[in-house]
């Protein structure tokens, strides 16, 4: 007996090199059953059974058993994310996944797309690299914020605010350590007013256990956001995370508790993240729930099952569960397939 094998196409629509898809489409590959090969490609492949394009927009017709995953925040006003570019694709396309709810009851109720065929599947973080830290620090220390996100010059990762933020923060009682492509141009201002600061333009995957084992909360102040992926990746350490209240944040985070919602009024922010850095025995609570909680926060283990589920749905076969075939019955497959291309030919 064989077991039946499953081609699944990731279509990237265009050749271009991004180091997010390259490690989505190892996850891919590490959490799927042997008999489900992950295959990449620009142009979609002949003949597989699920046809899942990253960047939909690109496209203007989709093969049969399509697949679309929401990257963006559908509220971003940049016009490379403007929604008429995707929206016909997610209509057209058997399964929509999102990355959280918002994304969903956006398609829903503001586009028409179809409730049955839209799946929430959040990404989640690697539980090889990334595990619950019990903080023994000194309390006494500064409170150290962490970002983890290259520096946009389109400001969407909240650039702007974050220079009106630092203005009434004590450097006192407030520190940072910054990771991310060009966030030393932060780190400049950071210091003129004051701040002790660590920076790291380019630090390996496999150091981030360190780099959240050094902060007492991620700071996340983008305006507008699909994921992000540092949000689980935070939680799943027992890292609380001060987000602005976006994308999967919504779901992951509930203010006060686990982690807070940002207003993204510097004055408001900046006296509620000073009350925690002062008084680090309401902090310690938070922290406390937030690794409590740790067990909660899918990884990606868990994020490839959900889009596994999603094709399986599509196609009317458990992908998670083995078919095995007669070897006969294999034999008069490949052989009418033999006489069918010999047809075309």
């Amino acid at each position: 007996m064989q077991v039946r094998k499953y081609t699944i196409n990731h279509v990237m629509s265009k050749d271009i090199d991004s180091g997010i898809f390259a490690a989505i489409l190892r996850y891919f590959r590490e959490n799927s059953p042997e008999w489900v090969d992950n295959v990449e490609s620009v142009e979609p492949l002949e003949e597989a059974d699920v046809y899942h394009y990253h960047r939909p927009h690109l496209e203007t017709k989709l093969r049969k058993n399509s697949v679309c995953t929401v990257h963006h925040d559908l509220d971003d006003p940049d016009i490379w994310h403007a929604r008429q570019r995707f929206i016909p694709r997610y209509n057209e396309s058997s399964a929509v996944i999102c990355l959280n709810e918002t994304q969903k009851k956006i398609l829903i109720n503001e586009e028409g797309v179809k409730e049955e065929k839209v799946f929430v599947v959040p990404h989640g973080y690697n539980n090889k690299i990334l595990s619950p830290i019990n903080k023994e620090k000194n309390r006494q220390g500064k409170f150290t914020l962490g970002i983890a996100s290259r520096r946009y010059a389109r400001r969407v990762k909240g650039e702007a605010y974050l220079s009106e933020l630092i203005k009434r923060l004590d450097p006192d009682s407030v520190r940072f350590i910054l990771v991310g492509q060009d966030r030393s141009v932060d780190a400049v201002d950071f210091r003129q007013y004051g701040f002790e600061i660590e920076v790291f333009e380019r630090l390996p995957y496999r150091l981030f256990q360190s780099f959240y084992s050094e902060i007492d909360a991620l700071l996340m102040c983008s305006s507008h956001e699909g994921g992000p992926a540092n949000i689980p990746e935070a939680m799943a350490t027992g890292t609380p995370v001060f987000s602005s209240p976006i994308g999967m944040s919504l779901d992951f985070i509930r203010h006060g508790d686990n982690g807070l919602f940002l207003t993204l009024d510097p004055d408001v922010d900046a006296n509620l993240i000073m009350k925690y850095a002062t008084d680090r025995l309401e902090f310690a609570g938070v922290e406390e729930r937030c690794l409590s909680q740790v067990t909660n926060i899918p990884t990606w283990g868990d994020s490839i099952r959900g889009n596994l589920n999603a094709y399986s749905k599509i196609i009317g076969a458990n992908i998670l569960e083995p078919i095995y075939m007669n070897i006969l019955e294999d034999e008069h497959t490949s052989e009418l397939a033999m006489e069918l291309e010999t047809v075309h030919e």
